[in-house]
């Protein structure tokens, strides 16, 4: 048994300026695209994304240029050090592409950099040891948490909902409009931020967005610098709880590869696994051909899915529309008619992917449902893994709301 707490507030640092937090938030590193990151630097040369996703002017070593930058912030002035522990509360609201707007609350914490072993924080997506790598090298350069980990907790007494109101009731530190939505920011110490930590941790918590973030923090944990030793028992977390009306879990739609299909041709190949889903029926997924062609489909009850190192899927990945996407119309369904297993191009605008279908720039698209937010957790309880691309959490946390530094980081 783990005796310690699973989240704790820390002394973060932030932009000392709270009105410049409009120009120098960023989105999470593994989205950026280099158009995007330019433009985020042009913008405003203290943007954190320099930090977060360096590049060496001349060349050089880009976690160097982190560190560097890093060191010359604090010393202008430009982030500053909390004097005590805090728990830091954000709401984001943004609009959706069905045109809604929703809001999202979660608190900043620093939770226990733990196996996943352990029970109490739990996955659904395998990571690569590439992505791990550029992390493991910025934490040793910086010496901090700059982006955060996404975090659900369960929340079942709703305590912890009723924690973030209560901190969102008073006027925020932040406010801003960034990254395509609003976002407020309130610091919340003492007492309060300990019953923030506490509600949070009351039960197991699960992954949403971060598992490469989260897997590094636990590998640099063993191997961190003796002054550090005790800050990176724990990493930056963002946690919402499952109950808040504003999570939102976007479709990711998957453009196949190749040449054109023949419509028919897919239809014959995939009637083993497949049925025309009825009018007035949520389709397992629908496919659209050269033209414009769109037909939905269910997948079938007798349907023979394939093993995975000779066991047969879980139930609960079984019941997953992006796994009958992935598994049976891609790799079955289309490999017979492509020649092999085709690549796939993910969008989460299902007008791009209609659009690329319908002229013929790739085999076909595959238009997906939102998986739903308690598929996730039925996949983590049970220790499996969901496919690639199974989840796009909207709107992405940002970086630069605080950063969290090993040394005394408590």
């Amino acid at each position: 048994m783990n005796d310690v707490s699973l989240f704790a507030p820390f002394r973060g640092e932030r932009f000392a300026d709270p009105t410049s937090l409009e120009r120098r938030l960023a989105p999470p590193y593994d989205v950026i695209a280099p158009a995007q990151r330019a433009d985020l630097v042009a913008r405003d040369p203290y943007n954190i994304v320099n930090v977060d996703l360096p590049v060496a002017a001349d060349g050089g070593d880009p976690y160097a240029e982190a560190a560097r930058l890093l060191h010359d912030w604090r010393a202008g002035g430009v982030i500053a050090r909390d004097a005590e522990p805090s728990a830091y509360v954000l709401r984001t609201s943004g609009r959706f592409p069905d045109g809604s707007v929703r809001e999202r609350t979660g608190v900043f914490l620093a939770v226990s950099a733990e196996p996943f072993a352990e029970g109490r924080i739990l996955p659904h997506e395998r990571t690569h040891a590439e992505a791990k790598e550029d992390r493991r090298r910025l934490m040793h350069a910086t010496g901090a948490n700059l982006s955060a980990v996404f975090l659900l907790a369960p929340d079942g007494s709703a305590t912890l909902s009723r924690a973030l109101q209560q901190a969102t009731s008073r006027p925020p530190w932040a406010q801003c409009s960034a990254l395509g939505a609003e976002q407020a920011v309130w610091v919340v110490t003492g007492q309060e931020a300990e019953r923030l930590a506490a509600a949070a941790g009351a039960e197991s918590v699960y992954v949403a967005d971060g598992h490469h973030r989260f897997e590094t923090s636990v590998m640099f944990r063993g191997e961190a610098p003796a002054a550090w030793r005790a800050g990176a028992a724990r990493t930056l977390s963002y946690v919402v709880s499952f109950k808040d009306p504003g999570l939102v879990i976007l479709p990711t739609h998957r453009m196949l590869e190749g040449a054109p299909v023949d419509a028919d041709a897919f239809l014959a190949a995939a009637a083993p696994y497949f049925v025309t889903a009825p009018t007035r029926t949520e389709p397992t997924l629908s496919v659209v051909f050269k033209g414009g062609r769109e037909v939905a489909l269910l997948v079938r009850p007798d349907a023979k899915w394939p093993k995975v190192q000779d066991k047969p899927l879980h139930p609960a990945v079984r019941a997953l529309e992006v796994a009958a996407a992935d598994t049976l119309a891609v790799g079955i369904v289309a490999a017979s008619l492509l020649g092999g297993v085709p690549g796939l191009r993910y969008t989460a605008e299902a007008a791009e992917a209609r659009e690329a279908a319908r002229q013929g720039r790739c085999a076909c698209a595959l238009m997906l449902p939102s998986t739903r937010l308690e598929a996730v957790r039925k996949v983590a309880d049970a220790g499996q893994i969901m496919p690639p691309k199974s989840t796009f959490f909207a709107p992405k946390v940002p970086t630069g709301i605080v950063l969290r530094p090993f040394e005394a980081a408590t």
